[in-house]
């Protein structure tokens, strides 16, 4: 009898101890399982969810203001304002005060803001623009106007150590109506801002703003 009950006991801890090794097998295999379930998924978050690209400028407010050597002859301001952006659509301004005085050297200067929100105006030339002057480059043109343009020696150096076109120095010619217009080409993939073409020229690249003030007079 004794024996029956020890061949009794032995067979119910071989089969408790055979049970627990399954059971410590299924619980590691699942774990394994789960581990590798949740790298694949969190890979594929990864793959699905690329880093977050920065949002275009928005541009609604561009000022030129041309500044007279001679202190008596009136400043030129040139204003676009387009509440949704360039192309956005709604109501715009494009107005030009005052006229040049023929033999006269001004100085522009320039600015650009994101003024959508008027409680956080954000200035786009001085944040954005020009520390990122590799990647901007300002395009002039005259249409039926004599002007000399140079950009300045401390003007702001970009791509390939063309100057951007943030300062420049303009000498009214002779008496003339017509338009002058300004754009900013963003990633061009060449710009040229030679002694023969200081207005600028660039290939490529989008344009943020291109803007046209027309009836601009020399007197």
């Amino acid at each position: 009898m004794n024996t029956n009950n020890q061949n009794f006991k032995l067979m119910i801890t071989n089969f408790l101890n055979f049970n627990f090794m399954k059971t410590t097998k299924f619980l590691l295999s699942a774990i394994v399982c789960l581990t590798l379930v949740t790298t694949f998924t969190s890979c594929s978050d990864d793959d699905d969810n690329p880093p977050p690209v920065n949002p275009t400028e928005l541009f609604t407010n561009v000022t030129l203001t041309f500044t007279p050597s001679n202190s008596t002859n009136a400043t030129v301001v040139m204003e676009d304002i387009q509440p949704n952006g360039q192309g956005g659509g709604g109501a715009t301004s494009n107005t030009v005060s005052g006229a040049f005085v023929s033999g006269e050297t001004y100085s522009l200067s320039l600015a650009a803001t994101d003024a959508s929100d008027p409680n956080d105006v954000d200035d786009l030339l001085n944040d954005d623009v020009i520390p990122e002057a590799d990647e901007h480059f300002f395009v002039y043109g005259l249409n039926g106007l004599n002007f000399t343009m140079t950009r300045d020696a401390n003007d702001i150096v970009g791509l390939d150590n063309n100057k951007i076109g943030v300062n420049t120095t303009w000498v009214a010619g002779a008496a003339s109506t017509g338009n002058l217009s300004i754009t900013l080409v963003h990633e061009a993939t060449a710009v040229d801002d030679s002694a023969n073409n200081n207005l600028g020229s660039a290939t490529g690249g989008e344009e943020d703003f291109n803007i046209t003030f027309t009836g601009v007079t020399i007197n």
